[in-house]
């Protein structure tokens, strides 16, 4: 199955980069040999947009979070110690390729990652535990001056984890040159619309104009100066509407990010991770049929009484005129016919206490249209594929309603 799993995920990831890579010959071909249009044409022309590779991401997205619920099918009990081994690498494989899609996107030079209101010093915690033993053995003195009850940002929980990690190793890699005592201080807090955050350190004294090296990677390679770290970050940051930029200190260096904050609200205290839903009525709308079965068949485990459509009709005819049919709706966002999107827009109009009972599942990451409508509908959403502990916990959000 492990094979299986790699060669479906090998094969369509290497069908998007060469969709992406054709299409970026193809425009280069095109400025070369610019065609002949009238000046009329070119204004009512619409810019081009790259559909085809959105397409294959939701595929992808799907296929993932199909194979990850079958997954979750296979008990862990009564397994032996190498297949129990197997089953936790599947996962861990799983949830890698689901972060080299996510990021897909942003390596082919598009932005558009989907972001939600997180909060950074639990962010901060598990960066500097990862870190822990590296920093121990470097005898690196850590100040913190993170606020717990600072606003959240709008960004991606993964990006947030990744531009924090790769902010700690570009500062203890510097201190890693640099002769003891060695220290590192985090500071954050709220300025006007952003999350600022500070990271100094005391390695090397460095001037505001090395930052133009630090933010080119090439030059790492080269021997020219560069830190592939300092400048991912720039970009990570770069995308999700933030700055970063290298602040003159002596001795040591201090980098300072900004975020957005984020303009969503979080509702309420979480309820405890893993706590026991009651049981309830749930109508499974998608049109991938193994994604759909496999959820079915999960939250059938779980004591819940569970029915699957494939499209938005089919829905319509189990939830129309019927007020109290199900508690949950958990709907994919687009399929044939009529997708999660019309079929919500439909039944906030004639059943809007019904309305409120959506969670939306889907592997559309890139789309903006996506990402807006996922941010004004004000329902929970997962994107493919998802941890079931996530899954559960946007339904109880909605069964409490």
């Amino acid at each position: 199955m492990g094979l299986w799993v790699a060669f479906l995920f090998g094969a369509a990831l290497g069908g998007l980069l060469g969709h992406a890579l054709g299409r970026r010959a193809g425009a280069r071909a095109r400025a070369m040999n610019p065609p002949r249009i009238a000046s009329s044409a070119v204004a009512r022309s619409a810019p081009e947009e790259d559909v085809g590779a959105d397409d294959v991401l939701n595929a992808l997205n799907n296929r993932l979070a199909a194979v990850s619920a079958l997954a979750e099918l296979i008990p862990a009990e009564g397994l032996a110690a190498d297949h129990t081994k197997v089953l936790a690498t599947m996962h861990v494989e799983l949830k890698r390729a689901a972060d080299l899609t996510a990021h897909f996107r942003e390596l082919a030079g598009r932005r558009g990652t989907p972001t939600e209101p997180i909060a950074f010093p639990p962010i901060l915690d598990r960066v500097l535990k990862e870190r822990e033993a590296t920093i121990k053995a470097l005898g690196v003195t850590v100040t913190r001056d993170v606020p717990e009850a600072l606003p959240r940002v709008d960004c991606a929980p993964q990006i947030l984890a990744e531009i924090t990690g790769k902010l700690m190793d570009f500062s203890v890699h510097r201190l890693h040159a640099t002769k003891p005592p060695r220290s590192l201080r985090i500071a954050a807090s709220d300025t006007g619309p952003s999350l600022v955050v500070a990271v100094s350190d005391s390695g090397a004294p460095l001037s505001v104009t090395a930052e133009e090296q630090l933010a080119t990677p090439f030059r790492f390679t080269q021997g020219g100066g560069g830190d592939l770290n300092f400048a991912l970050a720039r970009a990570m940051v770069q995308s999700v509407g933030g700055t970063l930029r290298l602040r003159a200190r002596s001795p040591g260096a201090e980098v300072v990010m900004t975020l957005p904050r984020s303009v969503l609200t979080v509702v309420g205290p979480a309820a405890p991770r893993g706590a026991a839903l009651p049981v309830l009525r749930i109508l499974v709308v998608d049109d991938d049929d193994g994604h759909r079965e496999a959820v079915t068949q999960l939250l059938r485990r779980g004591g819940h009484d569970v029915s699957g459509v494939s499209d938005g009709l089919a829905a319509m005819q189990q939830l129309k005129g019927r007020r109290d049919a199900f508690d949950v709706v958990l709907a994919d966002l687009q399929m044939p016919q009529l997708g999660g999107r019309g079929l919500f827009e439909q039944l906030a109009l004639e059943q809007p206490a019904m309305a409120r009972r959506f969670v939306f599942m889907t592997g559309d990451r890139a789309r903006p249209e996506t990402q807006a409508f996922l941010k004004e509908c004000g329902q929970p959403s997962v994107l493919k594929p998802y941890d079931l502990d996530e899954l559960l916990e946007a339904m109880r959000s909605v069964a409490k309603r």
